[in-house]
C-alpha cells in the first residue's frame, strides 16, 4: 500500500515508500472502501525500516462522513513529564455540523482539551467555534520555580452567504484568550508563527437590517478590543445604529443636479452605545458591568456643493449632533482631604453642539516639454489647492449649561463639562474661528523607453506630497497651527516605496530654566524648528530586479521528480532558483517641545529561496539600529520528499520564554498524515537547541 502519486501514475516502476502486510481485510460498499490491515511494515525504497503499527485502519474514502481517533503524539518534556497530546475524536453531528475534540494528559499534572466545532449549511451560512482550556504546571510543586496557570482561548468566526439574505446579514468574527495565551500556552506554535509579537486582538459580532422600500439601515453590533500585555479590554455592548443615507430633497425628478439648490443634501445618524470598561479575569463576572458607561447621539450633516466660474469647486456644509445620557457627574473641592472629589449624578440630560466649514478648491497643471531627442520627454506638475473656513462655538461658557466650575484651595475657579468621560464625548470648550489651508502635490515625468509599445513611459516623481496648516482667529495666542508634510514615492517600477513625514513648529520654544527637559511655545511666530519626521523606506526584490530572464531551451528534460529540471550537452543541470527578498527601513526622530531629540530606527528583513524545486528557505528579522540589537528572528526550512515533507521551523532570538524550535517529517496524504510522522519540539520549555 502506498500513497507515491508517481507510482500510481506509472511515471516508476517502484515506489518511495510503502506499507506492507500479510494480512488485510477491504470492505466495499457503495462510493467507499475501508481497509483494516494486521501487523504492518513501513519498507523505504524496498528498505524494510524498524517503523512497524500493530494494525492498520483506515476509514471509507467515500463522501460519508464517519467518526474516527485522531493521532497525536507521546513522547516526554523537561517541564511537563511524559505526555500524550492532541490525540482525540472526530464526530460528525448531523448533516451540518462535526466535532473534532483533542486533549493532551502529563504526568506532571498540566492538561489541556481543544474542542472545534465546524458547520456549513450551503448558500446559507458557515463558521466555527473552537474552545481552548489549559492546566499549565511547570516543575515540582514546593519548588521555587512551581507554577500553576490556568489558560483558554475562544473563537468563533460566522460568515453569512451574501446572497442568502441581502435585508439581513449576520456575521461574527470573536478571538478572546487569557492574558498569559500566547506566552505560556502548553502546545504553543505561537512562537513559531510570530504570535508572540500581538499585543492586541479584537471581536465583533454584527447583525444587520435593510429594507426594500426605505433608505433606512439598522446595525447591532457588539465589539472588544483586549490588550494582552495588561488585559484591560473595553467592550461596546450592545452598539446600536440606525442610518439613513445622503438624500437631496431639492434635486429635479429628470436629468442632472445642475444649481446650487440641487446639490443640497442632508443625511441622519442615531447611535446608541454602552461601553463596559474591565479586565480579563473580571469578564464574564457582575464586576464588569460595573463601570458601564453609556449613551446616544443623534447626528445630521447637510450641505451644497457648486462650481464658480468653471474651474473652482465651493462646498458649504454644516454638522449638528445631539447627545444623550443618564450619567453625569459633580465635581467639588474638600477641604478637609485636600482632594477635588467626583460625583456621578444618575438622571435624564442632553447637550447640543454643532458647526459649519466653507472649503473651495481647483486644480492646477504644469507642464514642460524638452527636445523630441530628449531621455526626459515632459515633466508634468499637479497642484490641488484647498482653502476652508470652520467655525464651531465655545460650549463651555455658562450660556450653555454644559460646564460647572469648583473653587480649588487657591481660591481659583476651574471649569469642568458635566459630560467629561461620556461614551459619546463632551461638548467642546475652546472656540474655533479657523482658515485651513493645504496644497496636495502629484509630480510625474515622461521618459523614453524602447520597451513600451508606446515608446515612452510615466515616472512618477512624487504620487503625493502634501501640506497643511491652519490659522484660528479664535485664539488667544499661538493662532497658527503646526506645518504638517507628508508624501510616498515608488520607484525601481514600484520595487521600492518611500513614506515620509515631517512636522514643524513655527512658534519659539524656550525652557524656564537651564536644567529643563521640556519647555513650551511662546508666541513668538517664525522659527520654525522641526518637531518630527520620519522615513519609511520597503524594498521588495526578487529575481525580475537583474531584468527579463534569458530563456534557454534544452533538449534534455528529467523524470520522476526531474522534470523541472533541463540538462544541457555537458549534462548541468539547469533550473529556476525564485527568490524574493523584503527590506524595510524605518527612522522617526520626536523633539516637540523636549529638549533631546528621541530617535528610533529599525531594518526589517524578510525573504525567501528555492535552491532547487524541492526546497525552500525562508527567513524574517529585525535590528534596532538604536540599541544594537536584533529582535524577533524566525528561520524555515521545507522539503518536498515526493510522498513526504520535512518542514524545520527556529526562533533563535527573541524573548527568553519564546526561543524555540520544531521538526516534522510525515507523509503527505491527508489520511496517513496524523498517523505516518515524527515530530519534535522544545514546546518553550527553555530547552536549548
Amino acid at each position: 500500500m502506498t500513497t507515491d502519486e508517481y507510482f500510481k501514475a506509472k511515471k516508476d516502476s517502484i515506489p518511495d515508500y510503502g506499507l506492507s502486510t500479510n494480512k488485510m481485510k477491504v470492505i466495499t460498499g457503495k462510493n467507499q472502501k475501508t481497509i483494516i490491515a494486521g501487523p504492518t511494515t513501513m519498507y523505504i525504497e524496498q528498505v524494510p525500516t524498524p517503523f512497524i503499527l500493530p494494525f492498520l485502519y483506515l476509514p471509507s474514502t467515500g463522501s460519508n462522513r464517519q467518526a474516527g481517533i485522531l493521532i497525536g503524539t507521546f513522547g516526554e518534556r523537561q517541564n511537563k513529564g511524559f505526555y500524550l497530546e492532541r490525540w482525540g475524536i472526530y464526530v460528525p453531528i448531523g448533516e451540518y455540523l462535526d466535532l473534532e475534540s483533542r486533549f493532551g494528559f502529563y504526568t506532571k499534572g498540566s492538561w489541556m482539551i481543544d474542542n472545534r466545532l465546524r458547520y456549513l449549511n450551503r448558500y446559507k451560512y458557515s463558521g466555527n467555534l473552537n474552545f481552548i482550556y489549559e492546566k499549565n504546571i511547570n516543575s515540582t510543586k514546593g519548588l521555587d520555580d512551581y507554577s500553576e496557570i490556568e489558560n483558554y482561548r475562544i473563537t468563533w468566526s460566522h460568515l453569512q452567504d451574501a446572497k442568502a439574505n441581502p435585508n439581513l446579514s449576520f456575521n461574527a468574527s470573536v478571538n478572546f484568550m487569557s492574558q498569559n495565551y500566547y506566552n505560556n500556552s502548553i502546545y504553543n506554535q505561537n512562537a513559531l508563527h510570530g504570535n508572540v509579537n500581538n499585543n492586541q486582538t479584537s471581536s465583533s459580532i454584527s447583525l444587520v437590517k435593510r429594507f426594500n422600500n426605505n433608505p433606512l439601515t439598522i446595525s447591532l453590533n457588539t465589539s472588544a478590543s483586549q490588550n494582552i500585555s495588561t488585559g484591560d479590554v473595553t467592550m461596546v455592548l450592545p452598539n446600536l445604529t440606525v442610518t439613513m443615507p445622503q438624500i437631496y430633497p431639492f434635486k429635479p425628478k429628470s436629468g442632472p443636479k445642475k444649481t446650487i439648490w440641487h446639490n443640497i443634501y442632508m443625511d441622519y445618524k442615531m447611535n446608541l452605545q454602552n461601553s463596559l470598561n474591565t479586565t480579563t479575569d473580571d469578564m464574564f463576572t457582575s464586576k464588569m458591568f460595573k463601570n458601564s458607561n453609556n449613551g446616544m447621539k443623534n447626528s445630521t450633516s447637510f450641505g451644497t456643493t457648486s462650481t464658480l466660474f468653471n474651474y473652482f469647486q465651493l462646498g458649504i456644509n454644516g454638522n449638528y449632533r445631539e447627545i444623550w445620557t443618564t450619567k453625569t457627574i459633580r465635581r467639588d473641592y474638600n477641604a478637609s482631604t485636600d482632594k477635588v472629589e467626583t460625583f456621578n449624578k444618575d438622571g435624564f440630560k442632553t447637550f447640543r453642539t454643532f458647526d459649519g466649514s466653507l472649503n473651495l478648491t481647483t486644480t492646477l497643471y504644469g507642464i514642460a516639454n524638452f527636445k523630441k531627442e530628449s531621455m526626459i520627454q515632459a515633466i508634468r506638475h499637479m497642484i490641488s489647492p484647498t482653502i476652508s473656513y470652520g467655525f464651531m462655538p465655545d460650549f463651555s461658557k455658562d450660556s450653555w449649561g454644559y460646564y460647572g466650575t469648583y473653587t480649588d484651595k487657591d481660591g481659583k475657579k476651574v471649569k469642568y463639562s458635566y459630560f467629561e468621560g461620556n461614551v459619546m464625548g463632551n461638548p467642546s470648550n475652546y472656540e474655533n474661528s479657523a482658515i485651513n489651508i493645504s496644497l496636495a502635490n502629484n509630480l510625474e515625468m515622461k521618459v523614453r523607453n524602447k520597451k513600451e509599445s508606446s515608446g515612452f513611459k510615466k515616472i512618477k516623481i512624487f504620487e503625493s506630497l502634501n501640506i497643511n496648516t491652519s490659522y484660528n482667529f479664535a485664539a488667544d495666542s499661538l493662532k497658527w497651527s503646526p506645518i504638517n508634510a507628508s508624501g510616498s514615492s515608488s520607484l525601481f517600477n514600484s520595487k521600492l516605496r518611500v513614506n515620509y513625514a515631517m512636522r514643524v513648529n513655527p512658534y519659539k520654544i524656550v525652557f524656564d530654566t537651564p536644567e529643563s527637559t521640556v519647555g513650551h511655545a511662546i508666541d513668538k511666530f517664525g522659527y520654525f524648528t522641526i518637531a518630527s519626521y520620519t522615513m519609511g523606506l520597503n524594498f521588495s526584490l526578487d529575481e525580475s530586479l537583474f531584468g527579463e530572464k534569458k530563456v534557454i531551451k534544452y533538449k534534455k528534460q528529467g523524470t520522476v521528480r526531474y522534470e523541472k529540471y533541463y540538462f544541457d550537452d555537458e549534462n548541468y543541470a539547469h533550473f529556476d532558483m525564485p527568490w524574493k527578498l523584503d527590506v524595510g527601513l524605518n527612522y522617526a526622530s520626536t523633539k516637540e517641545y523636549n529638549r533631546n531629540t528621541n530617535v528610533t530606527a529599525t531594518v526589517n528583513l524578510s525573504g525567501e529561496i528555492s535552491p532547487s524545486p524541492y526546497w525552500k528557505i525562508t527567513a524574517s528579522t529585525n535590528y534596532d539600529l538604536e540599541s544594537k540589537e536584533f529582535g524577533y528572528t524566525r528561520l524555515g526550512f521545507m522539503r518536498d520528499l515526493r510522498s513526504f515533507n520535512i518542514n524545520f521551523n527556529w526562533v533563535p532570538i527573541s524573548s527568553s520564554y519564546n526561543k524555540t524550535w520544531s521538526f516534522y517529517i510525515g507523509v503527505k496524504a491527508a489520511i496517513l498524515k496524523d498517523a505516518v510522522k515524527y515530530e519534535a519540539k522544545n514546546f518553550n520549555d527553555n530547552a536549548s537547541f
